[in-house]
């Protein structure tokens, strides 16, 4: 979760810095400096390179979260932190575990292993 915020402020710096780097680049062209036109034209595609890549990074990590959230949800309760746990899908059929291929009916399992 820390990392959602520091990629935000990342992204929220890239943005600043895109914005004065707009600022002078314009002052720049203005006032026919090279030396602006160049440290405003560095900073503008600094700046947005670096929104874009941590803007970017929030939406993966977000992608991810939901596909394990998913994966979480489909996993049996009797299965839940169980060593012999495979949920793998082949050719359509899902091997829930290796001495359970099917799953178990109820909401525990004799052959339960709790993973460490």
């Amino acid at each position: 979760m820390l990392n959602k915020y520091l990629n935000i402020c990342a992204g929220a710096m890239g943005v600043t810095a895109a914005l004065i780097g707009g600022t002078i680049l314009i002052k720049g062209t203005n006032e026919a400096s090279v030396k602006s036109v160049l440290a405003g034209s560095w900073l503008l595609s600094g700046g947005s390179l670096l929104a874009a890549t941590r803007l970017y990074q929030i939406k993966v990590e977000s992608d991810i979260d939901k596909i394990l959230e998913e994966r979480r949800k489909a996993m049996p309760k009797a299965c839940r932190g169980c060593r012999n746990f495979h949920g793998v899908q082949y050719q359509g059929v899902m091997l829930v575990c290796g001495i359970h291929p099917h799953g178990v009916e109820s909401d525990t399992c004799p052959d339960f292993e709790k993973f460490s």
